[in-house]
């Protein structure tokens, strides 16, 4: 949802809760809508930083892992990666049996 249509939506409420009078309404029109754009600048250079962070990991990661080739041996590094496996395979079977959030319980 845009900002404009997000401080529309909030101040069309207000004033149908509150009885705004047509100044009130332009004035929180005016509040929403800035607050809106900033929030929604806010959401997409977090979104932008994580990314990059995510990025960097990656590449952190496959230096870390050419390092380690770099050191073991061929036979270590297929058994390295062989345990590698399985312990992902284990966390995904884990998190695939965890009961739904919001059931209750």
């Amino acid at each position: 949802m845009t900002p404009e249509k997000m401080a529309e939506r909030m101040t069309q409420r207000m004033a149908e809760e509150l009885g705004l009078n047509e100044d009130q309404k332009k004035a929180v029109h005016e509040l929403h809508l800035e607050s809106a754009k900033k929030r929604m600048e806010a959401m997409q250079q977090a979104k932008e930083e994580r990314e990059a962070m995510r990025e960097e990991m990656k590449k952190d990661r496959e230096a870390h892992q050419k390092k380690l080739e770099e050191i073991l041996t061929a036979e270590q590094v297929e058994k390295w990666k062989a345990i590698q496996k399985e312990n992902r395979d284990k966390m995904r079977n884990k998190r695939g049996a965890r009961p739904e959030r919001g059931d209750g319980s």
